[in-house]
């Protein structure tokens, strides 16, 4: 009897144990991948809109500026459109590599969307602006410039209000009301709470939550010390006490992660009353180097007793999670290859700066996307003729036919990997003593550090750049020949580690005469971009 019931009890045990592995491992099953955005997407700021999810990151001193992203359930999003894609409503034109447009803010209120941002360095920039649009697909409204130079505002609508949020430069925190029509003060800016002791105090946005008001920065530079912090007041014009459980989020004492630099975050709630919040991170490869920029990631949020939040694992954002309470709404995926058979480019092509019309056509030659290089290189703080997109994994292969015949030494076109101005990977087809070759060139710190070259027989090339975490190779391919590696490159060497700035690795196309306009125009017949493939 007495072995039977032993029998019992750890058959009641075994059941329950095999019960909680099956629960466990069901709930495993609805688990998501951070980051949810990849390749060059910072500065997240999202909103909700019943059930439909919208968020918008900084682009710099790429054309045009500030992707808005669509999503059902918070986890898989689509690009829908751009809120800066004019040359009045996006002034870029002069701007210094990682200079443009910074750090977004994305409201709705009473069916209008709004967008706050920063622009430096633009030709016609005039500090801060917000914009607006009753779809967020676009078309949005010019700017309505602030007239300051207060780095990230944001903007909250509450007690029948628009509210201004911004950093005073100075280590604090600024609110006045804005009359949203016009953009002029009703209540003039003033200093409403100091920064909680980290370095650059930025990135600040306010919500009004069960009769407090919340003001939530960034702290600790953009780099490895990189966190999110809290305070709150009965009013938004303070005084305004420190969350006890600081920070809200951070990976900076979890140096083992892959994901670092974990900062400027943006809360949000859902229909089920559950909060999540989302944050830009970075993912170093070879040691403290990362090349794809500051991507965007997503963790649920927790509220102590005592009404504060807290993200992620006790403040860690962790590369998966269980998803959201939300049916799962996956996009159709974007073709590998673009046969550039539209009149209008794709959503992920972008341009360095505000394009010359003259450079680029999508029409002169159907089916092939045609650059006419121009004196501009791609080393000067101009726009040369370029259409690149961002990196978007480490392990891609990007690969291109084009049509080219140049006709002097200094006329080239072909790919590049850029970071930035003055750092960048080229596979180009050019003329060397009179000969067309194929060439790989590295450019860094505003110098050449490496060149390969091999000659080449008339008719179109494919050009081939492969990618893994810490290195690129660069290929030519011709009919009938075995494909010749050319040369290849450190992924470290544009690491933001290495050449600063904010941005993050782009793979595109391009032409230059390199101070005189080519003679012939560059026409690539398709493009492809494969993840995954190398």
């Amino acid at each position: 009897m007495v072995i039977k019931v032993r029998l019992q009890a750890r058959l009641s045990i075994y059941l329950v144990l095999v019960g909680l592995l099956l629960s466990s491992f069901i709930f495993s099953q609805k688990t998501y991948k951070n980051p949810i955005i990849t390749g060059m997407n910072p500065d997240p700021s999202i909103c909700r809109v019943n059930d439909d999810f919208y968020m918008v990151t900084a682009t710099f001193e790429y054309f045009p500026g500030l992707p808005i992203y669509h999503s059902k359930d918070l986890v898989h999003w689509k690009m829908i459109g751009y809120v800066l894609s004019r040359a009045n409503n996006c002034p870029v034109g002069g701007a210094s590599s990682s200079g443009g447009n910074f750090a977004p803010a994305l409201r709705y209120h009473n069916g209008t969307f709004y967008v706050s941002c920063t622009n430096y360095g633009g030709n016609g920039s005039q500090g801060v602006f917000y914009v607006t649009a009753k779809n967020p697909a676009g078309p949005w409204s010019d700017p309505i410039w602030i007239g300051n130079w207060n780095v990230d505002p944001s903007m909250m609508f509450a007690n029948d209000s628009m509210y201004w949020i911004s950093p005073d430069n100075k280590g604090g925190f600024m609110t006045g009301t804005i009359n949203a029509a016009t953009g002029k003060f009703i209540t003039p800016l003033r200093k409403v709470a100091a920064g909680l002791g980290g370095s650059s105090p930025e990135g600040p946005h306010m919500y009004k939550i069960n009769g407090y008001y919340y003001l939530m920065s960034a702290e600790g530079g953009t780099g490895y010390e990189h966190r999110e912090v809290i305070q709150r007041s009965k009013t938004p014009w303070g005084p305004f006490d420190a969350s006890p459980y600081n920070p809200v989020v951070s990976n900076m004492k979890v140096p083992q992660s892959p994901i670092q630099a974990i900062g400027h975050a943006d809360l949000l709630q859902l229909a089920d009353s559950s909060w999540w919040l989302v944050c830009l991170g970075i993912r170093p490869t070879g040691g403290k180097f990362h090349h794809l920029g500051r991507e965007t990631y997503l963790a649920p949020v927790t509220w102590s007793p005592d009404g504060w939040p807290k993200g992620g694992v006790d403040g860690v954002v962790k590369e998966r999670f269980p998803c959201p309470n939300l049916p799962e709404h996956v996009w159709e995926k974007e073709p590998v290859r673009d046969n550039f058979d539209s009149s209008v480019l794709r959503l992920p092509w972008n341009f360095l700066r505000v394009p010359y019309g003259q450079d680029w056509s999508l029409t002169e030659k159907p089916g092939y996307l045609r650059l006419k290089g121009s004196g501009v290189s791609l080393n000067d703080k101009d726009s040369p003729a370029f259409v690149g997109r961002r990196q978007t994994a480490f392990n891609v292969t990007a690969s291109s036919k084009i049509s080219f015949i140049p006709t002097a030494a200094n006329e080239e076109a072909g790919l590049t990997v850029r970071g930035d101005d003055h750092n960048h990977f080229d596979l180009l087809i050019t003329k060397v003593k009179g000969t067309r070759v194929a060439m790989f060139r590295k450019y860094l710190k505003g110098k050449i550090t490496g060149v390969n070259s091999r000659q080449i027989a008339d008719g179109d090339i494919v050009l081939r750049i492969t990618a893994t975490e810490n290195q690129y190779k660069f290929w030519v391919l011709q009919e009938g020949k075995p494909d010749r590696l050319l040369g290849s490159a450190l992924t470290k060497d544009i690491s933001t580690e290495m050449i600063g700035g904010f941005t993050g690795t782009y793979i595109g196309m391009y032409a230059s005469g390199n101070g005189r306009a080519n003679a012939n125009p560059a026409d690539f017949d398709w493009f492809d971009y494969a993840e995954g493939i190398n």
